[in-house]
């Protein structure tokens, strides 16, 4: 089955992205309070859950597409496991049947999991997140051509910035590089002081933007029934 993104991230406007986490009991409530917000889309943070076979039948009768997603300690997630450990997780979540597989491309494994993944008609987002600077704008196409040389679905970065400019820089170079690579880009820069790069999703060529229903997953995350009504009033 050819790999295939969900429409929301291939449309003319943002998508909006609500992650959940947490035990099964309530993987279930989240969700619903998600697709109650006009989420578009759930990202299941693996990494952040317990029993995952659990929360993948939970999430399988939810009437949003998922992304399933283990972030790892180094790009601001909790799954601590060496390259081995992390590959073997994300492809054990890639046979669980998802909708979309986030995978890190900065992993050394990253390469091995995109043609599983493939293998098994799931898209991939290649993933990049620095918690500590943003980097040059030639850095960060840098890392999109690597996504795109791994074959990526969608292209995902998010980055810290250090001041009002970088954040700027971030949304200007978005906006530009839409279109260039073939696929979609979500380009995020986090932080509260960055939050509302998060409502200009579209503006700034974005595919998509999150916003929460519970506890953030990432610095600078608004509330996804906000996200939602804003998103809807620039779309007008």
């Amino acid at each position: 089955m050819e790999p295939r993104l969900p429409g929301a991230l291939t449309g003319t406007k943002p998508a909006l992205i609500v992650p959940v986490f947490g035990a099964p009991g309530e993987i279930s409530g989240l969700a619903e309070r998600a697709s109650a917000a006009g989420a578009d889309i759930i990202e299941w943070r693996a990494d952040l859950s317990e029993d995952w076979d659990s929360c993948a039948d939970i999430l399988a009768d939810s009437e949003l597409p998922t992304i399933a997603t283990v972030r790892s300690d180094r790009e601001g997630g909790r799954f601590p496991g060496t390259g081995h450990d992390y590959a073997a997780a994300a492809m054990k979540i890639a046979a669980m049947g998802f909708d979309v597989l986030d995978v890190e491309i900065k992993r050394s494994s990253a390469f091995q999991i995109f043609p599983v993944a493939h293998d098994h008609g799931i898209p991939v987002i290649a993933s990049h997140h620095n918690f500590k600077e943003t980097p040059r704008d030639v850095e960060i196409i840098e890392i999109l051509e690597e996504m795109v040389e791994a074959e990526a679905d969608l292209l995902k970065v998010a980055f810290q910035p250090a001041h009002a400019d970088d954040t700027w820089r971030q949304m200007e170079l978005s906006r530009g590089l839409h279109g260039r690579f073939g696929v979609p880009i979500i380009s995020i820069s986090m932080g509260h002081d960055a939050a509302w790069s998060r409502l200009a999703a579209h503006a700034c060529g974005s595919a998509a933007t999150f916003g929460t229903v519970g506890g953030e997953s990432a610095p600078g995350q608004l509330d996804a029934a906000l996200v939602r009504s804003v998103l809807d009033a620039l779309d007008r």
